[in-house]
């Protein structure tokens, strides 16, 4: 069975609004695992720690939710700590999803500009595989306005579990760019 990694850089860890969309999540892809990457951002986990469930996945779902029209602070901890893995096996070619949540504006920029950076780092983005659930949306859909249809929905949820376990179980072959692996926190700057 193939292994899919959540990593939540939301703010709230297990507690806020983006758990209900891991909960959604999990109920169709049960084979996945949830990383709080709060966890990591408050050092009761390290990368070499996770460095290991990374290299075991076969697929990821990045969440977060939208803080000042950018991802959560563990979100972006985990990124700049995960460069040193930019085109190596433990991401290489790999299906990744990603799922924003917001109460009510900047979540679809978050939701895009993720989605190249996972791509740079060696990711594959399948179709149809993104999703900002906000809390405008939701009240849209409960009041059954006749624009609730533009809005994504809970129901969305299923279709990237969908597209991120069809892309997992092909098999596709991918060739990465040379990186410096030996020391990407080399200081380059000079006066």
């Amino acid at each position: 069975m193939k292994k899919i990694l959540i990593l939540n850089g939301s703010l709230g860890g297990n507690s806020g609004n983006t758990e209900f969309l891991l909960e959604r999540l999990q109920k169709k892809i049960t084979s996945s695992e949830v990383v709080h990457l709060k966890d990591l951002l408050e050092k009761k986990i390290d990368i070499k720690e996770l460095k290991t469930k990374l290299q075991n996945a076969d697929g990821f779902v990045f969440t977060s939710g939208t803080y000042w029209d950018s991802w959560g602070s563990p979100m972006q901890y985990f990124l700049e700590a995960a460069t040193e893995f930019e085109a190596s096996d433990i991401f290489m070619g790999k299906p990744a999803a990603v799922m924003i949540t917001m109460h009510s504006v900047g979540g679809k920029g978050v939701l895009s500009r993720l989605q190249g950076v996972l791509n740079t780092l060696g990711m594959m983005i399948p179709p149809m595989s993104g999703i900002v659930y906000s809390l405008a949306g939701q009240l849209a859909l409960e009041t059954q306005s006749s624009f609730a249809e533009d809005f994504w929905s809970l129901e969305d949820v299923d279709i990237i579990a969908h597209n991120l376990m069809t892309a997992v179980n092909r098999e596709l072959t991918y060739k990465p760019w040379p990186v410096d692996h030996k020391d990407p926190k080399r200081l380059w700057v000079k006066e």
